[in-house]
């Protein structure tokens, strides 16, 4: 009975892990955050339709390699040359098909949805959480009776990030085709991304066969990789927000205060404390909403200078009404056809 309860208890915290982790993602995108209704579903995907996918297409690699090497091969095989593969692409699938739903969604409404290195890091750790929380569990149910809750720890302690990290590849992949011109690297990037997470996927699985929990130092050196990029990012926001939203001042988009404030994270977040603590809820929700616009505006602005991007043109212009409506006046003045 003790054990069931302690089981339980493992699993519960595990999943508690998981939520907290991913909320730590999505907060780390300081300028353009996530909405929980394109994340939620693409962690879903991946607590079941990844989880389904892996399961069958792994089992019949198994199979297929059963049939000309022994057993011990078979695990050391799948592991390296099918899982990584069969997973990434599962995975993968719920990214593209997330970007094409956000893509669709901000051609009618403004906004950008799913476009840079943070918004890959993020929807591909939402997805890669969810599938690894079922994976570890799946591992407590078959080695419990013999080292399950030591296995189960170690797995969630320091391989929670694992397929996060590898699938954020393919998130960046796909994050970055609205900041390129090319139409070569549109589709070239994201088949880099998750050829790249393949590829580190598989690492990782054979490091882990040759050396054990040894394979969690490569996974740090990894996570260190990935702070560095996303502090480089979170560099090329802020700077494009600067830039981008300079003449939106001269034509009253928004104020000189809320220009000086957005690109700057405590800053911003000070004025919205500061609008809570006097009680000014109604203009603490509308300033959120403002900001949340113009710095959309920025980024639409900034990846929508291609000769072709007419639709990025047109989302600018939605998104500067939404703000003149948000501040209750008619919009002053007609934007120009190329930001």
């Amino acid at each position: 009975m003790g054990g069931g309860v302690l089981s339980v208890s493992l699993i519960g915290v595990g999943v508690l892990q998981t939520v907290v982790y991913l909320l730590f993602i999505r907060a780390i995108d300081l300028y353009e955050r996530e909405q929980f209704r394109y994340v939620v579903p693409v962690f879903i995907w991946g607590l079941t339709m990844a989880v389904v996918i892996s399961l069958v297409f792994n089992t019949v690699g198994a199979v297929a390699l059963g049939a000309v090497v022994d057993a011990e091969a078979v695990d050391v095989l799948t592991a390296v040359f099918v899982a990584p593969v069969v997973e990434e692409c599962a995975k993968g699938l719920a990214l593209l098909i997330a970007f094409v739903v956000a893509s669709l969604v901000s051609l009618r409404r403004g906004g950008i949805e799913f476009s840079g290195v943070m918004d890959g890091v993020v929807y591909g750790s939402a997805v890669g959480f969810g599938l690894s929380i079922v994976e570890d569990v799946i591992y407590y149910a078959q080695t419990y009776s013999e080292f399950g809750n030591q296995t189960f720890v170690v797995r969630r302690l320091f391989g929670g990030f694992g397929h996060a990290v590898f699938t954020s590849l393919t998130g960046i992949g796909i994050g970055l085709i609205p900041w390129v011109r090319s139409g070569a690297l549109k589709v070239l990037l994201p088949i880099v991304g998750l050829t790249a997470a393949i590829l580190m996927h598989a690492c990782f699985n054979l490091s882990a066969t040759l050396f054990g929990p040894l394979a969690y130092v490569f996974l740090f050196l990894v996570l260190v990789m990935y702070a560095v990029l996303i502090v480089l990012w979170l560099w090329v926001e802020r700077r494009t927000i600067r830039e981008e939203l300079r003449d939106e001042v001269a034509a009253g988009t928004i104020s000189a205060h809320e220009y000086a404030i957005l690109p700057t994270y405590f800053p911003r977040t000070f004025y919205y404390l500061g609008l809570l603590t006097a009680g000014r809820i109604g203009e603490y929700r509308r300033a959120k909403k403002v900001h949340e616009a113009a710095v959309n505006l920025a980024f639409i602005k900034r990846v929508g200078r291609e000769p072709y991007a007419a639709p990025q043109h047109r989302k600018a212009e939605l998104l500067r009404r939404r703000i003149a409506e948000l501040r209750g006046r008619p919009l002053r003045f007609r934007p120009s056809a190329a930001p």
